[in-house]
């Protein structure tokens, strides 16, 4: 008689797991495609090449906020790199220097206007 009860309740357990695990409606391919192009264009990437090691670069990733930017790097170069950071805004166009020392990683804040993004980074400031 236990065994009975316990069979059943875990049938029933099981079914009803099954019902809330069923996928909702499928999305489609053009949804699917414009929520993957909004997550790529997120994160934006740049680089800047290594005086020595040669083949080594420095590498910088951001994403623009509301009223700041924060600038990820990474130098796998063994001297200090200066990089130029270039925002755009309505007012026009804006630099700050960014100095990483060599083999290191980190990321740095900058403050901006509503309208302004970081457009690129270069070399040098």
């Amino acid at each position: 008689m236990r065994i009975t009860k316990l069979t059943s309740a875990l049938a029933a357990c099981g079914a009803a797991t099954a019902m809330l695990s069923a996928p909702a409606a499928p999305a489609t391919a053009a949804t699917a495609a414009t929520a993957g192009t909004a997550l790529a264009q997120a994160v934006e990437r740049d680089s800047v090449t290594c005086v020595r090691p040669t083949g080594r670069k420095t590498n910088y990733s951001w994403k623009d906020g509301n009223s700041s930017t924060t600038v990820y790097f990474n130098n796998h170069c063994s001297h200090r790199v200066y990089a130029e950071l270039h925002f755009k805004g309505p007012a026009g166009t804006r630099k700050e220097c960014l100095a990483t020392n060599g083999g290191t990683e980190g990321r740095k804040k900058f403050r901006k206007g509503l309208a302004e993004n970081l457009t690129r980074i270069t070399k040098d400031c």
